[in-house]
């Protein structure tokens, strides 16, 4: 029978789903899961992950079909005999004609012990690249599989052989022992892979593994017990840590596909910041006017606790984590998880003992050696390529930065990186023009004299110099870089909204916490929020105002604030002025949450910044302004500078930490726990980007084929993609683009006019081809009554005599899905709420 694959974009004549399943193993090497894979048969573009998913489809929905309908035709009689005999050749699974040789068959004959090899490594590389599967574990699965493997083949061949004899066959003829040689052969898939170290050098053979190295820092003295005599002797022990080289992992990521894409990055119109080459310190950097398509480099290192925070081991195995990202890369790449690379491991107690020059060491010689006018040159699937980068950005959280930027502690009197503003003069100046921003010349100075005392420079609020200053475009005074995530969703928001709670709650009594926190349960979220709704906040929360925590993590507590006027806002008077507090934050994270913003708009945030700040010290006198706070009037310039803080968040760069945590509580091995960690991580890096692609840019999850007449808003699906009525379309109910679902009765932001956004409600989702290009929105236009400032949401309605238009991705002025929501006040209308301010580029 004909399947279609989706690969040779072709049918083909196979027998069966598991010829197609040959087919694909043999000529496009897709193994069990790992790629993409994409229906196709009669038009349907729904995808799958799992080889054994995507061949059940094909099985029930296409040719279990084809069979009913061919009894069906047979039943009725209504066909004539050419008819019947035509069917019969399409629908049989057994029938392959006398020219076509089965895809099975070339698959068989060509099998050998090394495609076995390749489908065991598959496995092991799966199971490696798993957090929750020790190491100990997969050497179990081998064991038993090749167990397995063994009694199953050693049967086979016996009982081949005893028929072979029981008709005669001469079972000592060449060709029967050849065929035993296979049998025994073959009951070891694991044959040459079968340690660790034969494993990862298949794996950078075959796969451009990119192996951690140990570097080591100095030698300490530690107690070890002699197995002969049982006394307690000293041993010197080396302090290690694990670095991974940039230059091999730009071999394995810059495929030719992310070149072009890299290749193809262009300014935004003039006025309008999209990115860190929007900024004015990407045209101020000589470097990068020499060399407008050198890799941007932003670094990134924090602690993670990796035991029982609680436990008796907290500290002692606590983990220095160093990770990198390119910039170039667009958003819709650069917010998947196998963007972040990971570059070196430590310990953290190392840090404290080496400092991090010797960590960052290797990453300085290679950052240098990107930078130089030389560049390096790498060899890329074949070809040589030379390719120049230098270090644009630095991300951490307050504490991590300042320890390794040189300067003091975030709780020193010099609190700030970026000017010398001091704790008690961000009490009362707001304004960014009040402190005088550090100079590099003065800085240096400065970090002479401070590393001369033992605690640094308290006047200046240097520590030590920086070892990244040695580098060609980068300082750590010039790193407009202040994390959005650590600074409002784990200062400002949580400080802000518990001393609003606190005040509705328990002062004017506008509302119960018990019936806060069963809004917070019973709403209905977005789809992008759901995964991370707001926790009920307790009580004794609310009552504590010693500190500034509300029990929510940082993307709950962005869910919380954006949530809040629709939750609490009909029990909110209008006007109080409370609650214009967190209406004038929510105007301020509109803009600095902004992908794409102009700088009218960031000379108007800072203005919004300071009635901020103005109004929180007229409500919250006794209260003190945080760092965070301070932090906020220096955001207009860091955008100016260095483009939209939204790409330098470290929010994508803790969720790594994740994967580490589940490794060091799996392995339960501490003895080099920052190696496990290195190593596994790598594996797992190799396997996500072993098909060339940072991110899959196209799923179908669901969908049907449906006639252009039957669909609401048919017409102008027809017209626009030029089909005819009675003609068949694939309409998908869900589609993944580079990781956004979009459902139908999501809306979609369809234009601006006059400075609001305009909205339409997806009635269907029109896959044409399996591709993102090929994917159409077809939206009911929605009418804006305009933007209610009190429950900081965009009304929509649908208009008696709906109009329709169709949108592809590329055409959408954003490309975030919004949900239509609702507030608990009495006939609430429909409200949409973007996460951030929405503008239109030219």
């Amino acid at each position: 029978m004909e399947l279609w694959c989706f690969k040779c974009q072709e049918g083909i004549q196979v027998e069966g789903t598991k010829g197609l399943a040959f087919h694909l193993r043999q000529f496009h090497a897709i193994e069990s899961s790992g790629e993409m894979l994409i229906c196709g048969q009669d038009g349907c573009m729904q995808t799958f992950s799992l080889l054994n998913s995507f061949l059940r489809h094909i099985k029930l929905q296409h040719i279990g079909v084809e069979k009913r309908i061919e009894e069906d035709e047979e039943d009725s009689n209504q066909q004539n005999e050419q008819m019947d005999h035509d069917n019969h050749e399409e629908s049989s699974d057994d029938e392959v004609g006398p020219h076509v040789v089965p895809a099975e068959h070339l698959y068989l004959d060509n099998f050998d012990h090394d495609t076995l090899k390749q489908l065991a490594l598959s496995l092991l590389m799966k199971l490696r690249s798993t957090a929750s599967v020790p190491y100990s574990s997969v050497q179990e699965v081998m064991n038993r599989t090749r167990e397995m493997f063994g009694s199953t083949l050693s049967a086979l061949e016996h009982e081949m052989l005893r028929v072979m004899q029981a008709h005669g066959v001469n079972t000592d003829a060449n060709d029967v022992r050849d065929l035993c040689y296979k049998f025994s052969t073959y009951q070891n898939p694991f044959s040459g892979i079968e340690t660790l170290k034969q494993q990862s050098e298949y794996m950078v053979e075959k796969l451009l593994l990119v192996k951690p190295h140990e570097i080591p820092l100095g030698v300490r003295f530690d107690q070890a017990v002699c197995r002969k005599t049982g006394q307690i002797l000293q041993k010197a022990v080396t302090d290690t840590f694990q670095y991974v080289h940039i230059l091999d992992v730009l071999r394995m990521v810059l495929s030719p596909a992310i070149q072009r894409t890299i290749a193809a990055e262009t300014m935004s119109p003039a006025g309008y910041i999209q990115g860190y080459q929007d900024g004015q310190q990407f045209q101020q950097l000589g470097f990068l006017r020499d060399h407008p398509l050198a890799l941007r480099f932003q670094l990134y290192y924090d602690d993670v606790e990796v035991v029982n925070p609680l436990g008796s081991k907290t500290g002692v195995h606590k983990l220095g984590l160093f990770y990198y990202s390119i910039q170039n890369l667009p958003r819709c790449l650069n917010s998947s998880m196998n963007s972040v690379h990971l570059l070196a491991v430590c310990h953290s107690s190392d840090l404290k003992k080496f400092g991090f020059t010797p960590i960052l060491r290797p990453f300085i010689e290679e950052m240098r050696q990107l930078e130089s006018d030389d560049g390096a040159v790498l060899e890329l699937r074949g070809e040589e390529v030379l390719i120049h980068g230098t270090l644009v950005s630095f991300s951490a959280d307050s504490a991590a930065a300042h320890e390794l930027l040189g300067f003091m502690s975030p709780s020193a009197n010099k609190l700030c990186r970026l000017c010398d503003a001091t704790r008690e003069q961000i009490q009362h100046d707001i304004l960014e023009s009040n402190f005088d921003m550090r100079d590099v010349e003065d800085h240096d100075a400065c970090a002479e004299v401070a590393e001369a005392r033992r605690q640094g420079d308290p006047l200046s609020g240097i520590r030590t110099s920086c070892s990244l200053n040695n580098l060609r475009s980068f300082h750590c005074v010039t790193n407009f870089n202040l994390d959005i995530m650590h600074d409002l969703l784990e200062g400002v928001c949580p400080y802000e909204v518990k001393l609003l709670l606190h005040t509705f709650t328990r002062t004017e009594r506008l509302i119960t916490c018990d019936e806060l926190n069963q809004r917070i349960k019973a709403f209905h979220y977005s789809s992008n929020d759901r995964k991370n709704k707001p926790s009920a906040i307790l009580p004794d929360r609310i009552r504590n105002l010693v500190d500034h925590k509300i029990g929510q993590k940082a993307a709950q507590m962005w869910c919380l604030v954006r949530m809040l006027p629709l939750l609490i806002g009909d029990r909110i008077p209008v006007g109080n002025k409370h609650f214009d507090l967190l209406l004038l934050l929510l105007r301020c994270m509109d803009i600095i949450y902004a992908p794409v913003t102009t700088h009218a708009q960031t000379a108007y945030l800072k203005y919004l910044i300071l009635d901020h700040h103005q109004l929180f010290k007229q409500l919250y006198p006794q209260y003190r302004m945080i760092n965070k706070h301070h932090h906020m009037i220096h955001y207009p310039t860091c955008i100016q500078m260095a483009g939209p803080l939204t790409t330098m968040q470290c929010l994508k760069y803790e969720m790594k930490h994740g994967f580490c945590k589940r490794v060091a509580s799996v392995n339960c091995n501490f003895k080099n726990i920052s190696k496990s960690v290195a190593c596994k991580h790598q594996i797992l890096q190799c396997a996500a980007l072993a098909n060339g692609e940072v991110r899959t840019a196209f799923e179908c999850k669901a969908g049907s084929l449906v006639v252009v007449q039957s669909l609401e808003g048919g017409e102008t699906a027809a017209e626009s993609l030029g089909l005819n009525l009675d003609e068949e379309i694939f309409i998908a109910t869900h589609v993944v683009l580079y990781g956004t679902d979009y459902k139908t009765n999501m809306y979609l932001v369809t234009d601006v006019n006059g400075g609001e956004p305009q909205f339409g409600k997806i009635c269907s989702i029109i896959v044409a081809q399996p591709s993102v290009d090929s994917v159409h929105f077809l939206v009911k236009l929605c009418s804006n009554n305009g933007f209610n400032t009190h429950y900081h949401g965009y009304r929509v309605a649908l208009p008696q005599d709906p109009m329709f238009t169709m949108k592809g991705l590329s055409s959408l002025v954003d490309h975030l899905p919004l949900t239509g929501l609702r507030s608990y006040e009495q006939a609430s209308p429909v409200y949409l709420c973007p996460r951030y301010s929405i503008l239109k580029t030219e």
